[in-house]
Formats: structure tokens, C-alpha cells, sequence
């Protein structure tokens, strides 16, 4: 009875926190990042305070040196970005000529043997929704950066993060002596257990995930250097560091990439070879870099890893997105510590216990 009793409070303690958070979301994310931020950096806390520096100076260090890095990303990235999409749309006329010039023959072909439209009526189309194309998206982005739920949301990250951050950084060990009490006397060993279990993969994952961005940042920039793409070492080295988000940095950086490329349009041969390094390199981050880096350390599989992008994308947006993956490390070790229990259960087994 006192076993079923703890089991109904557990289940009623984690539908209210997740209700809690369903009805919280739209002010969490701050709160999250502060979390993660903290957990981050609390090693390089701790070593700041083995030399005589106090944890809440330590903090201020690193959060004070985390932000002017941030900052300028932003404010060499912001104005090069603007800069290059005003060039993309001022190009766009030129580079839709000369796809046309190029695919002319096919789709003359094609309308022919197959009735589709001819390339002349292809093309009169696609110039005509053009100056509606890049109007619309001239839009979307006032509308975002005016919408105040949006702007609302920017300003808590960037305002309330770092003050989360700073004094979770600074309270880090007494949160966590604090949470060890609230854990029962006889269960305090099995539970410490476990939790260095998870804080072990979570530490590799970041480890990893830190050495993985560092390579990809080396591989994009050297590569699109060499192709000769505009700015390609700023771009090579903004995927690479993207790729925290796997999937969602590559992707954004082969779009800003090829937006950069067509923007300042010198061949198709250029694209193809833009496509070409994207493909090339997320194929040996992901058969290679990754799973020794990664997977095989945190125990993730790449099947795993794509649920877990999308399920948590759906649940909670960018928020899970950022989350996804250390969630999804932890779910793995409670997983594998609830299969490991069951193959030495009486029910697995066969084998009634004394």
C-alpha cells in the first residue's frame, strides 16, 4: 500500500508539473536557457573558484565574457546578413536570367513532349510573383521584429538569461545540496547513482557536441573558402556553430550560403559546388565525426535523434528544438536503467526472489 501510495503521488506530481509548464510556456524559455547556461558553466565556475575567485565573481567572468562574444557575432553577423539579402533581391532579376538561359533546352523539351508550360511562360510567371516574393519577405521580417509578442520574447532572452544564468551559477552547489536533501534517506545512494549517470552522458554529450561544432567550423570555413564563396569563412564558421542544433545548422547555413552565392552570382558551377561541400560534409559528420564523438559515448542513435528533433519541435517549438537532444540523452540512460532492472525481474527471469 505505501508503494502504490508513492507511485499515485509521483504520477500526480509529474501531471501537474507538466501542466504547469504547458500553461507556462510562453515564459519559460529564458528560464530554460538560464538552466542550461548555468549547468554549462558551472564547471568553469568551479575552476575559477579552486583559484581563490568567489563563485558569484566567477559567474559575473563568465557570463560578462559569454555576452561580449555573443554580441560580436551579432553585430559583425546582423549587418552582413542585411547587406547580402539586399543584394540577393536587387540580383534576383539576373540570376532568375540566367536559370532560365540554363534550363531553356529542358523545358522547351519538356513542353513539347509532355504539354507542360513553355519556358517562356515559365518565365514570364516566376518574374511576375518575384517583386511579390521578396515584398512578402520584406514584410514577414517588420512583422516579426514589431510583433510585441516576439519582441517580448527577444528582450527576456537577452535581458533575463543572463541574470537567470548568473545566479543559478552562483547558488549552483547549494541548489544542488539542496535537492540531494529532499531525496529519502534510503534511497539517496541509488538516486546519486543514477543522477551521475545522466550528468556523466550529458557532460559527454557536451563535450562532444563542442568538438564536433569546432571541426565542422574548420571543414565549412576551409572549404567554401576555397571555393571562392563570398565571405565563406564567416559562413563556414557560423554553420559550424550553429550545428549545436544537429541538422538545423547545416540547413541554415546551406540556405544563407546559397543565398550569399546566388546574391553574388558567377556560375552555376559555383552553386553545385556550394550544394556539393553541404552534402560531402554532412555526410562524414554524420557517418563519421558524430557517432564517435557523440553517439557512441551518449548511446544515441541517429533514428533516436531525428524523433527527438521533431517530437520536441512540435511539443515546444525552438525551445525544443535547443532541448531535444540533452532530453533525449537523459530519456536514453532511464531507458537503459529501466531494461536493465526488468532483465532482473521475476517476471523476465522466470525466477520468483526470496
Amino acid at each position: 500500500m505505501p508503494q502504490n501510495k508513492t507511485f499515485w503521488i509521483g504520477i500526480l506530481f509529474a501531471g501537474t508539473a507538466l501542466y504547469i509548464l504547458n500553461t507556462l510556456e510562453a515564459i519559460l524559455f529564458p528560464f530554460f536557457m538560464g538552466l542550461i547556461g548555468a549547468y554549462a558553466f558551472n564547471h568553469l565556475v568551479s575552476i575559477l573558484e579552486r583559484k581563490h575567485i568567489s563563485r558569484g565573481i566567477g559567474s559575473a567572468i563568465i557570463i560578462l565574457g559569454f555576452l561580449i562574444g555573443v554580441s560580436l557575432l551579432i553585430t559583425v553577423f546582423l549587418p552582413l546578413l542585411q547587406q547580402q539579402l539586399y543584394i540577393l533581391a536587387s540580383s534576383m532579376p539576373a540570376v532568375v536570367e540566367n536559370w532560365f538561359l540554363l534550363m531553356k533546352p529542358f523545358l522547351e523539351q519538356s513542353a513539347a513532349e509532355l504539354g507542360t508550360p513553355s519556358a517562356a511562360e515559365i518565365k514570364a510567371q516566376v518574374t511576375s510573383h518575384i517583386g511579390d516574393i521578396i515584398n512578402w519577405s520584406i514584410r514577414l521580417l517588420t512583422n516579426v521584429l514589431t510583433n510585441g509578442l516576439a519582441l517580448a520574447n527577444i528582450l527576456s532572452l537577452v535581458v533575463l538569461t543572463p541574470i537567470i544564468m548568473f545566479y543559478l551559477l552562483k547558488d549552483w552547489p547549494k541548489i544542488v545540496n539542496q535537492l540531494d536533501e529532499c531525496i529519502p534517506l534510503h534511497q539517496r545512494p541509488t538516486v546519486r547513482f543514477y543522477a551521475n549517470r545522466i550528468d556523466n552522458t550529458l557532460s559527454a554529450f557536451a563535450k562532444g557536441q563542442g568538438l564536433v561544432c569546432l571541426i565542422l567550423m574548420l571543414l565549412y570555413s576551409i572549404s567554401l573558402w576555397v571555393i571562392g564563396v563570398p565571405h565563406g569563412v564567416f559562413l563556414g564558421f557560423m554553420t559550424g556553430f550553429m550545428s549545436f542544433i544537429p541538422y538545423v545548422g547545416m540547413i541554415t547555413g546551406l540556405i544563407a550560403t546559397l543565398a550569399i552565392s546566388l546574391a553574388n552570382f558567377e556560375s552555376w558551377g559555383q552553386i553545385l559546388l556550394v550544394i556539393s561541400t553541404f552534402v560531402v560534409i554532412g555526410a562524414i559528420e554524420g557517418n563519421f565525426i558524430s557517432p564517435r564523438l557523440i553517439g557512441d559515448k551518449v548511446g544515441l542513435h541517429p533514428v533516436w535523434i531525428m524523433f527527438a528533433l521533431l517530437a520536441f519541435a512540435t511539443w515546444f517549438g525552438f525551445l525544443g528544438v535547443v532541448l531535444a537532444l540533452p532530453i533525449a540523452a537523459i530519456i536514453g540512460v532511464i531507458v537503459r536503467i529501466i531494461f536493465q532492472w526488468y532483465k532482473t525481474s521475476s517476471f523476465y527471469t522466470g525466477k520468483v526472489h526470496s
